[in-house]
């Protein structure tokens, strides 16, 4: 099971995700991303530091929202991976295109220098 909580800042929603991170527990975060899209946010931040497993799909669910919010110039960003997450993100090259970072501070910090 995956519980989820969010938090609003000003032009960004953090969604903080705690258990599995698997094909069964994704569907209900795709919907929170749309929301946060018709909203008008421009970057969401998950935080994965209570993320206990992640699966392939997981890991493919993450590059499509990547893909899906790049046209519409939504920033997707990780914060606080465990270190065996990072290492599957590291493993699937997708944190090559999604930025991972240390707290929600860097990431917002880091949405407010893009242009």
């Amino acid at each position: 099971m995956l519980q989820v909580r969010e938090q609003h800042h000003t032009y960004s929603k953090v969604i903080v995700l705690a258990g599995q991170f698997s094909r069964h527990t994704t569907t209900g975060i795709q919907a929170r991303i749309l929301a946060a899209k018709e909203s008008g946010c421009h970057h969401i931040i998950l935080d994965f530091s209570s993320v206990t497993e992640i699966d392939s799909t997981g890991l493919g669910e993450l590059f499509l929202w990547y893909h899906n919010m790049r046209p519409h110039h939504i920033q997707i960003s990780i914060v606080k991976p465990p270190i065996y997450i990072r290492n599957h993100l590291d493993w699937s090259h997708l944190s090559e295109i999604v930025p991972i970072f240390d707290s929600e501070q860097d990431a917002i910090g880091h949405a407010n220098a893009c242009p």
